[in-house]
C-alpha cells in the first residue's frame, strides 16, 4: 500500500546544530513537488520544541531527530501515532539496553519518574499528507548539568547511572519500529491488539490522579485506560467517565 514510498531509501539529512529538526523536515517537505521520506538528525537544538508550544531543552548528547511518512490521506487513526512512537521508543531502548521505560500520555518517556524524552508529531499538507515524528532523547546529559529547575523533572541515562546507548543504533532501531507499525502493519488504519496493549502495559499515566484543564476550568480524575484511538479514558471524581483526546493534563 505504502511501496510508492518506501521505493527508494530514505534520505539522512545530518545537522551540527538547528533550531528545530521539525522545523527543517517540515520546510524539506513543503518545497518538495514530490513526497518527502526522511529523516533529519542534530546534535543539538537551539529551540526544540514539545507539545502545546513549550520548550523541550536539548542540549549536546542526546539523540535528537525528525522523521517524515508521507500518508495516502485515508488513514483513520493517525492520532494513534503519537503513542506508536512511543512505543518504538520504549522498545528499542528495552532491546538495546535492557533499560525498562513508560510512556506518558501522550508524548513522554518516563525512566524512574522523570523525562527521558519527548515526541512531537504534526501533520503537514504540501502535495501529500505527511506527518513528521520529531523525537527527543536524553542520553549523555550529566546530572550536574542539569539545569537546577529542572532536576525534579527531567534526566538522561548518564544522570541515572546507566550506560548511554550508541545513538545511531538508537535512532535506527526506533525508526525499524516506527516503519513497522506505520507501513508494514498499517496500524494507522486501526492499531492491532498487540500494540495497544503493549502501550497499555508500557504506561506511566494508566491508575495516576490526573487535573484536566478546560475552558470551564480544571476537572480532577484518574487515568483508567488509553483507548484504540488514543485517547485517555479518566474517571472524574464525581463518578462520571470521560476521554481526553488534547489538552494539558498535570499528573
Amino acid at each position: 500500500m505504502y511501496e510508492k514510498f518506501t521505493e527508494r531509501a530514505r534520505r539522512l539529512v545530518s545537522l551540527n546544530a538547528t533550531e528545530s529538526t521539525n522545523a527543517v523536515l517540515k520546510e524539506m517537505i513543503k518545497s518538495s513537488e514530490e513526497p518527502v521520506f526522511a529523516a533529519v538528525l542534530a546534535d543539538f537544538q537551539t529551540k526544540g520544541r514539545g507539545r502545546l508550544g513549550r520548550d523541550f531543552y536539548s542540549p549536546r548528547g542526546g539523540l535528537y531527530f525528525s522523521v517524515s511518512y508521507p500518508l495516502l490521506g485515508s488513514e483513520k487513526n493517525i492520532p494513534f501515532l503519537t503513542l506508536l512512537a512511543g512505543l518504538a521508543v520504549s522498545e528499542a531502548i528495552s532491546e538495546l539496553t535492557g533499560t525498562a521505560t513508560e510512556i506518558k500520555w501522550p508524548n513522554d518517556i518516563y525512566l524512574n519518574q522523570k523525562k527521558l524524552g519527548g515526541i512531537l508529531c504534526e501533520l503537514v499538507s504540501a502535495g501529500s499528507l505527511t506527518v513528521v515524528a520529531g523525537i527527543g532523547i536524553n542520553l549523555s546529559t550529566e546530572k550536574k548539568d542539569i539545569p537546577e529547575e529542572l532536576l525534579d523533572k527531567m534526566t538522561s541515562f548518564a544522570a541515572e547511572g546507566i550506560a548511554v546507548p550508541d545513538k545511531t543504533a538508537l535512532f535506527s532501531r526506533i525508526t525499524q519500529k516506527l516503519d513497522e507499525y506505520i507501513y508494514e502493519k498499517e496500524e494507522l488504519f486501526g492499531v492491532s491488539k498487540k500494540s495497544l496493549d503493549n502501550v497499555r502495559r508500557l504506561s506511566y499515566s494508566i491508575g495516576k490522579n490526573i487535573k484536566y484543564k478546560t475552558q470551564n476550568g480544571v476537572i480532577e480524575g484518574k487515568v483508567c485506560d488509553i483507548t484504540e484511538n488514543g485517547a485517555v479514558r479518566a474517571i472524574l471524581t464525581d463518578g462520571t467517565e470521560k476521554e481526553i483526546f488534547f489538552g494539558e493534563i498535570i499528573q
